[in-house]
Order: structure tokens, then sequence, then C-alpha cells
């Protein structure tokens, strides 16, 4: 897969990067997927579609520091799979033509078992979490954050807004849940 990744970028230094950050992260990011989706096949899909999403955003990984990488690649494959999550759970309810009672949000709060880094942020759903880290943390705007997730702009304001409402109130976001 490495040489697939490779041919989609130009410069030599971009294929160094994205041939450092495959061999150094590619097995964390699996492990993040797999602690969430719980399969081997989806786990690899969804560390294939992060590096996709990486590739096409080469430069802002050239930017930061291997920790600061190591976010970005974190957050954009916990996005991916708790997005798969939530269509394995949708069709699960479709397939089974059951009213739909299953809070994603929930059962993706619960598949996701790690810290953030950010004392204040960690409260977040994992959406918001990821969403307000990019924002907050990492300055993004709300184009890049919506190209490195792939999810509509006017998503990726609203959820700035909720995450700023919560943190502006975290024991109101608690009586929520």
């Amino acid at each position: 897969m490495l040489s697939f990744y490779l041919q989609m970028v130009e410069t030599p230094e971009e294929k160094s990067l994205v041939e450092y950050l495959y061999n150094n992260y590619r097995q964390i990011m699996y492990k993040t997927a797999f602690s969430i989706l719980h399969n081997s096949n989806d786990a690899e899909d969804a560390v294939h579609e992060a590096f996709l999403r990486v590739v096409k955003n080469i430069s802002k990984f050239s930017e930061y520091s291997s920790n600061e990488n190591l976010s970005y690649l974190v957050i954009t494959v916990r996005g991916i799979s708790l997005d798969m999550l939530a269509a394995q759970k949708r069709k699960t309810v479709l397939d089974e033509e059951m009213p739909d009672t299953i809070d994603v949000e929930e059962i993706a709060e619960q598949k996701a078992d790690y810290e953030t880094a950010i004392k204040n942020i960690g409260n977040l759903t994992p959406a918001l979490r990821n969403i307000a880290t990019l924002y907050f943390v990492k300055q993004m705007t709300y184009a890049e954050i919506s190209q490195l997730l792939d999810k509509n702009i006017s998503t990726i304001r609203s959820s700035i807004s909720r995450a700023k409402s919560i943190l502006r109130t975290p024991e109101k976001e608690n009586s929520n849940e």
C-alpha cells in the first residue's frame, strides 16, 4: 500500500514524509481503529481511508512535530472509525427493521477508551473532541477541518459551536447524557 500512497505525492520531501508517517504510525492507527471497530478488515479500511486523507493534506503534516502528526493521524482514523461504526449500526437497524433507537454517540463513547491530551476537551463526545482539538488546539480553519475529516463545512461550524457551548458549561454536558 505504501507505494500506492507514494504515487499520490509529487516531491521527494512529500514522499519521504508519507513513508515516515506510514512506517511509524500505521500500527498505532490500526490499533485505534480496531479498538473502535473490533474487526480487522474494517480497521484496515479505516487506516487506508485515513492515509488517503493524509496524502491529500500532506502539506499540513510537514509543519508539525512527530507528536502533533501522531495526534492528527489518530484523530483522523478515530473519526473515520466512528463514522464506520455509526454506518454499521444504522445498517443493522435497517436490516432488522427495528426502530432507530440506538444512541450512536453513546456507543462511540464506550468504544473510545483513551484520553485526549487536552483535559477540558476530554469531556466532549468523540466526534466533537476531534473537531474541537483540530479547531482550538491545532488552530485549523473550518475548511481545513472539513477537508481533513471529509465532513460538510456547515457540520464543522455547528460542531464547533456546540463544543464552545459545552466547554462554557461542562456540568450541562454531563447532565444531558
